[in-house]
């Protein structure tokens, strides 16, 4: 049997943050399922930071990404991880779509996200590639190393003392008040015995809960997102993140520079948990989409990137669009944890610490 006094499911952006806020003089363990942190929804994204422009008023999507994006810029500047500030324009091509960025300008006023309204010249000049008849820019939007990020995490709470198990799957649990948790620890079985149980498990998140609340309610269904690298298209490396208007299930296929000066477009939105691919019938899909807003792009320019699965919360079979972070005695879980759900880490994480506080 191992002891701790938290016991925490899940190395990804979240988890590692949680694991960071630990009050001082408790012992903790991670444990995590693959073979190294950041191997899921962490790893397969736009990194980008994002400004919180989307989400409903006083949704934990707002609130956490808000209070997350300005953590992660500090963090990034003190720790030296690659980021740049570059901004982003979300862009209208039609009527229809300048109304719905006309109410986005009227939500960021209301949440005081800062923005600019630019002029179809101005566009031009920087985006020439871009055709758009509105765009608002949105300074605070930028783009970082999500894998130096996550390392730092990792190397600062081993330095706190904290005890990373990678290659551990959580089973089951034994029996609460303490948890008594079965682990498979590369290929051996063992308990670890802990006070507090943090669920941060993105995908598997929404399983572990149930079994752990012996209830149903909860459950993620995964919706794929594909990208793109673009080649031979642009005269100047892309220097700034270019979005359409949102779309239902999400922000649209968007143009994201990466730090190496390489421009990633994607991801569309797919429900299908596959990462089988086929890519040259997907192009036509991306090249219909994006024709609107970048009319010169051709097949030739992209090349196939990469695939990530986004987990969407359900309870009770109704979607629940929000993050899910709750604490059921010495149980906290986190549900839902999709995009801004990198940018919101760090807030996500210190909440999580102030509540491991209540609870003791």
């Amino acid at each position: 049997m191992i002891d701790t006094d938290i016991l925490i499911t899940g190395a990804g952006a979240v988890g590692l943050s949680c694991l960071n806020q630990v009050p001082p003089g408790l012992t903790c363990i991670l444990i995590e399922k693959n073979q190294s942190f950041g191997q899921e929804a962490s790893s397969r994204n736009s990194e980008v930071i994002h400004s919180g422009i989307y989400y409903p008023h006083r949704s934990l999507k707002t609130e956490h990404c808000k209070t997350g994006r300005n953590e992660l810029y500090r963090f990034c500047q003190a720790n030296r991880i690659p980021h740049r500030q570059c901004g982003k324009y979300v862009i209208a091509t039609n009527e229809k779509e300048e109304e719905r960025v006309s109410e986005l300008a009227n939500h960021c006023e209301y949440e005081i996200v800062p923005f600019q309204r630019i002029s179809t010249e101005w566009l031009k000049r920087k985006l020439p590639m871009v055709k758009a008849k509105l765009a608002l820019f949105f300074p605070l939007s930028g783009v970082f190393d999500s894998h130096r990020y996550l390392q730092t995490l990792e190397t600062k709470a081993r330095e706190k003392g904290a005890v990373l198990s990678y290659q551990s799957k959580f089973i089951r649990v034994l029996s609460q008040e303490p948890w008594v948790i079965e682990v498979q620890e590369q290929g051996q079985i063992v308990q670890i015995r802990a006070k507090i149980l943090i669920n941060a498990a993105g995908g598997d998140a929404a399983n572990i809960s149930n079994q752990v609340l012996s209830t149903d309610i909860y459950e993620h269904r995964f919706c794929r997102g594909r990208y793109f690298i673009v080649k031979s298209f642009f005269q100047e490396p892309l220097q700034v993140l270019v979005y359409p208007v949102p779309e239902e299930d999400g922000l649209g296929i968007h143009l994201t520079p990466d730090l190496q000066g390489t421009a990633r477009l994607g991801p569309d939105t797919d429900w299908d948990s596959s990462f089988d691919c086929d890519w040259d019938s997907l192009k036509s899909v991306f090249l219909s989409h994006t024709k609107k807003y970048l009319p010169d792009l051709k097949s030739e320019n992209l090349e196939p990137g990469f695939i990530g699965l986004r987990p969407k919360l359900f309870l009770k079979g109704k979607a629940h669009p929000d993050f899910l972070l709750e604490n059921h005695g010495k149980y906290i879980h986190l549900l839902g944890i999709e995009s801004p759900g990198l940018t919101a880490s760090l807030s996500l994480g210190a909440e999580v610490g102030r509540t491991v506080e209540k609870i003791l």
